[in-house]
């Protein structure tokens, strides 16, 4: 019997790996980090098999870390660096990790999935609300971002530009420790629309803040939720709740024919009234800093489903 143990452990050592993809490094410590400037990192994929294998899937564990994208195959041996961006805006200061699954497979269908982790302790100066600028509608809409600093010399707004096409910053208040911009965000075309509000500081340590910005349009004709837009905060790991009132044009009652949810996690209820409307409830965990996501609401009768943007922030 060890005879046979020991002959199946040296066919197992002998038989050659085909493909797959790894991450270097595997560990990924950033050290202390601030809240608020992007963090921009890169990890190498390397192909450790004999056989070329391709990248299926690549994706965090939060929305606030955001890998690249790889195309083509990796030949074996064959390294590829794919670029990372950390948001932390909306993180709570203190220890926090994050996971990165790399998923891959060969031309015979074999899969894999590795991970990377990455680890920071936040320290947080600056405070931006809020750290996610979600708006949905048939019409430009107006958001105040407030950015707070207490500090014995708090920065300075001195500039701005924008990813998403028509966002403007139209107004600019200082109070102390707080400078509010009056954010305007275009009417758009029908659909979803991500971008993000850089603002430019007198900080050196904060020299570029991001605020990503989701807009949510659409058509006139489209019924629609009250509020349009849902954004819990809280801390980490409680749960929250939000009442959207759905309603349509015309007199006919609106009935909710189906409801799902993407990009976060969370439980869905709805009812009938108040008087020819309808009543949804979403209820949720909230995370360890910033997720965004959203609920699409089919109303029988519509052919556009009503699509509800959703910003949740723990801390």
């Amino acid at each position: 019997m060890r005879k046979w143990l020991a002959a199946a452990g040296l066919m197992a050592c002998l038989t050659p790996v085909r493909a797959q993809i790894v991450a270097d490094p595997g560990e990924m410590a950033l050290g202390t980090v601030l809240a608020g400037p992007v963090q921009n990192r890169e990890v190498v994929l390397r192909n450790t098999g004999t056989q070329p294998a391709r990248v299926t899937g690549i994706s965090g564990s939060c929305g606030c870390l955001t890998p690249g994208t790889v195309s083509n195959a990796l030949a074996p041996g064959e390294t590829r660096a794919v670029p990372l961006t950390l948001r932390t805006a909306s993180l709570p200061a203190g220890p926090h990790a994050w996971t990165l699954a790399v998923a891959s497979a060969d031309e015979t269908g074999a899969q894999w999935t590795r991970l990377c982790r990455l680890s920071a302790t936040i320290r947080r100066e600056v405070e931006l609300e809020p750290a996610l600028v979600a708006v949905s509608g048939e019409r430009e809409a107006t958001v105040v971002v407030t950015i707070r600093d207490r500090r014995e010399k708090p920065l300075a707004v001195t500039g701005w530009s924008s990813t998403l096409p028509g966002l403007s910053v139209d107004k600019r208040e200082n109070a102390g420790t707080e400078t509010r911009l009056t954010v305007r965000v275009p009417s758009m075309a029908e659909g979803r629309h991500a971008g993000a509000l850089l603002l430019a500081t007198s900080d050196p340590a904060h020299a570029l803040l991001e605020i990503p910005v989701l807009v949510q349009a659409r058509a006139r004709d489209s019924a629609r939720a009250t509020p349009e837009t849902i954004s819990l905060a809280g801390k980490a790991g409680t749960t929250a709740f939000q009442l959207v009132r759905l309603s349509a044009s015309g007199d006919s009652p609106v009935r909710v024919a189906e409801v799902t949810v993407e990009g976060i996690q969370a439980v869905t209820r709805h009812a009938a009234g108040p008087g020819n409307h309808a009543t949804l409830r979403v209820e949720t965990t909230l995370p360890a800093g910033l997720a965004a996501g959203s609920v699409k609401v089919r109303i029988e009768g519509r052919d556009r489903p009503v699509t509800i943007p959703v910003a949740l922030e723990g801390n």
